[in-house]
């Protein structure tokens, strides 16, 4: 995902964009009820410990980075786990250079479900590439390490391919996409391309949409949503951002000044779920896959742990992650699907 420490690249147009929605408007909307959920004990069930199971498959398979054979494993398993549940699986295929080498080839996945039915379409997605290298652990010897993405990438993908399960058995009320974006996670600020060249999967995506379906009328995207088990001995508690060694979901700046109603929506039925990850707080502005959406005029939120402990380091492992953190977020996305008036 996005570099902490990345800053916008010269000649983005996002930015004019996403400050349309003025400041009052945002206070407006993020102090409103949402009023559009169902008790929990109505929603389909959530499985975290099968989300999480879902994780650390994907561990399993070694880094995903480009090229590797992790890579290809993960993307056959995800098509075999995706079709018997999707009405349709669409692959991208496209080549592409990265902030860090390349060029690669890279797919991106489209899961869809309820196609027919009415209503707006509501795109969820999670990439599910990983780092190649670890460029924030602590040890310098081991920053040419890849990263293995327990966190960041995994945990998101886990969400939803158990959101594919639940929409299996309880097709959602309206259309519901599920995006898998590839080639994400390797971008270096400098590189001259767009975002950096993170997103790239995400980029693609937006400019090159199947023609024979309806383009989303909003989208959530779901990075570092795996949580904190534990501290990690070899990485110190963050204070800089106001949060320490727990899961932390504040309102990314982007996507409150792109989609503050959709943000409200969302903390709010976090909020009536009791889900305590998701706060009001109002955090930086950063570089994901929510960004292409945006500026294609497609509200989109994204909701991330900002930068948990052990981010792009070799420790992004799953027992740093916690099935808690994926009930959280999942049960959240249900309440979204199935809870909306």
């Amino acid at each position: 995902m996005w570099s902490y420490k990345d800053q916008p690249e010269k000649g983005w147009r996002v930015t004019s964009l996403v400050l349309l929605a003025t400041s009052a408007l945002l206070a407006g909307c993020m102090s409103c009820g949402g009023g559009n959920t169902v008790p929990a004990a109505e929603l389909p069930h959530f499985g975290a410990q099968r989300a999480f199971t879902d994780l650390e498959r994907q561990v399993a398979f070694g880094a995903r980075m480009p090229g590797s054979p992790g890579h290809q494993q993960q993307l056959s398993w995800m098509i075999s786990t995706l079709q018997p549940l999707a009405e349709q699986v669409r692959q991208q295929h496209f080549t592409a250079k990265t902030g860090l080498d390349g060029p690669y080839e890279f797919t991106n996945l489209l899961a869809v479900f309820s196609a027919a039915a009415p209503g707006p379409v509501t795109l969820l997605g999670a990439h599910w590439d990983t780092r190649p290298v670890a460029d924030q652990d602590p040890d310098p010897t081991l920053r040419s390490q890849p990263v293995p993405g327990a966190n960041d990438g995994a945990s998101g993908v886990a969400i939803l391919l158990e959101l594919a399960r639940i929409f299996r058995q309880t097709p959602p009320p309206h259309p519901v996409y599920l995006a898998f974006f590839d080639a994400e996670d390797s971008g270096k600020s400098g590189s001259g391309l767009l975002y950096g060249g993170y997103c790239l999967g995400s980029v693609y995506m937006v400019q090159n949409w199947p023609a024979d379906l309806v383009r989303p009328e909003r989208a959530i995207i779901l990075d570092l949503v795996g949580g904190v088990a534990k501290p990690n001995p070899r990485v110190p508690v963050r204070t800089d951002l106001g949060a320490n060694d727990y899961f932390d979901l504040r309102v990314e700046g982007y996507s409150a000044q792109a989609a503050p109603e959709l943000v409200d929506q969302i903390w709010s039925i976090a909020e009536k779920l009791g889900h305590g990850a998701f706060q009001r707080a109002r955090q930086t502005a950063i570089i994901d896959d929510h960004l292409p959406f945006i500026a294609a005029g497609i509200p989109a939120v994204d909701i991330i742990d900002f930068v948990p402990p052990v981010w792009h380091t070799v420790d992004d492992t799953p027992e740093y992650c916690s099935p808690q953190a994926l009930r959280q977020v999942g049960e959240t996305m249900v309440g979204l699907i199935y809870g909306r008036e």
